[in-house]
Order: structure tokens, then sequence, then C-alpha cells
């Protein structure tokens, strides 16, 4: 059995492997649906034997985990979910330093 490269997971029960910005999206929309001020969704990417995750809440707050080379977290408030997508896309490609600079710049 492999071990999935990315993974979605939900505060609502969902969890998916191998993740598209397809994926992402629905999660985007079911997280906008959702009643609860306290839902959240996270991608998770594993790169060696660490992994870096993007954790995106209800109220467009995203906080990202870099675990290389010692654990950063960066947290950022977004406009909108369109910013967040577009986050998202950079991830999935891995360019974890982009990622970085956009939650910095935030």
């Amino acid at each position: 059995m492999s071990i999935p490269e990315t993974y979605l997971q939900t505060s609502w029960g969902d969890s998916f492997d191998d993740v598209t910005i397809e994926d992402v999206q629905s999660a985007i929309e079911e997280l906008t649906e959702t009643e609860g001020e306290d839902a959240v969704f996270w991608v998770g990417i594993f790169v060696g034997d660490s992994e870096i995750v993007l954790e995106s809440r209800k109220n467009l707050t995203v906080l990202g985990i870099f675990n290389d080379p010692e654990e950063e977290e960066i947290e950022a408030q977004f406009d909108n979910w369109t910013e967040i997508e577009a986050l998202y896309e950079i991830f999935l490609t891995k360019d974890f330093e982009q990622v970085q600079s956009v939650l910095k710049a935030k």
C-alpha cells in the first residue's frame, strides 16, 4: 500500500487523497455552506520526512505550517475565497517559497 503524496481533510469528516484543485474548490464550497463558524479544511503535502500543511478557516484565515528546516507557522487573513483558491493552486505545485511569500505579504 502506498502513502498518498497529498491529502485533504475537513472538520466535517471528508477526506481525500491525491488532491486536485477541484477537490479544494469543493471543500471551499462546502466550507462556505457549513453552519459552524469553526469549520476548517486543510491540505497536507508529504515532502520527504516532513509534511507541509495549508489550513483554511471559514473566516478567510489561512494557516501555513512549514516543516523545513524547522516548523514555521504563518497565519494570514484573506479578502475572498478567490485569493485562497489561487494560493492552493500554487501550494499544489509544491512552490512552498511562493506560498510563504503570499502568506507573509497579507
